[in-house]
């Protein structure tokens, strides 16, 4: 008898148990929700929050975009946060602008008696400028396969641009043969690369045609293939350091008639 009260006792706590969790269970329903909701609900005002930032970054470009001065432009390109790609790209080109207007100065005292004596020191500026140039492209190409390709070819072309110069200056000033054959290579590789990636990209005609002009440019007369024939008198290489210099790109790093593109594709 005492056995069966002990459970029947046992069972009416189970049941008074299991009622006790029904009762709770709207309770952890609604509480459920309720974070469900809060967390929805703050993802919401996160990604809302990340596109107000982006329209307020893009109107910045814009506004920068429109200035004039190359390195002031430069210096507000590097102000911006965050530095997406775009911008990385947009600082390259206005720096290979600078880089063109260092060069300008370079034949202006090379013509002016009064300036002979600022060669070397504008020479050694566009050097560094380069090399920076170099290594900001090698950066960027390091994370290549999580970028758009309209940026990557851009890359890719201006790398070639840059490494085309820099074979111009180790022309002019090192008379090293073997570095300017060395640098020729690698700009006819980037070109190569740039074409490549462009050529993924759908609907891109004219886009397709930049690094094509610049490396048919580049391989016309075969130059590559004269450095690497013989070596050159003085006079050879005064004419291979003008035509070098008749094959540098315009702004922007791109051949003749290309226009420079500034919008970012929203």
């Amino acid at each position: 008898m005492a056995e069966k009260n002990i459970i029947a006792q046992d069972s009416l706590l189970a049941i008074r148990k299991h009622e006790g969790m029904i009762r709770y269970l709207p309770a952890l329903g609604a509480l459920f929700f309720i974070v469900f909701g809060i967390n929805g609900l703050l993802r919401y005002y996160h990604y809302k929050n990340l596109e107000s930032q982006n329209r307020q970054l893009q109107r910045v470009i814009q506004r920068v975009d429109t200035i004039p001065d190359d390195r002031e432009a430069v210096a507000r390109y590097r102000a911006l946060s965050p530095r997406i790609p775009e911008v990385n790209l947009r600082v390259l080109q206005r720096q290979w602008s600078i880089a063109l207007e260092i060069l300008h100065r370079i034949q202006l005292a090379r013509n002016n008696e009064a300036l002979e004596q600022d060669i070397p020191q504008f020479t050694n500026e566009l050097k560094d400028h380069l090399d920076g140039m170099r290594d900001a492209c090698n950066t960027i190409l390091a994370e290549k396969e999580s970028l758009p390709g309209d940026i990557v070819w851009r890359i890719y072309n201006l790398n070639g641009a840059v490494k085309l110069l820099t074979a111009f200056l180790v022309l002019e000033n090192e008379r090293n043969v073997e570095k300017v054959q060395g640098l020729l290579r690698e700009a006819i590789a980037d070109l190569k690369s740039s074409i490549a990636t462009v050529d993924t990209i759908r609907g891109a005609t004219l886009m397709k045609n930049i690094p094509r002009w610049n490396l048919e440019l580049l391989t016309a007369e075969q130059y590559v293939r004269k450095f690497e024939v013989s070596r050159l008198e003085d006079a050879a290489r005064l004419n291979l350091r003008d035509n070098l210099e008749a094959l540098i790109p315009e702004k922007g790093g791109y051949a003749p008639g290309e226009p420079l593109e500034r919008r970012i594709k929203k």
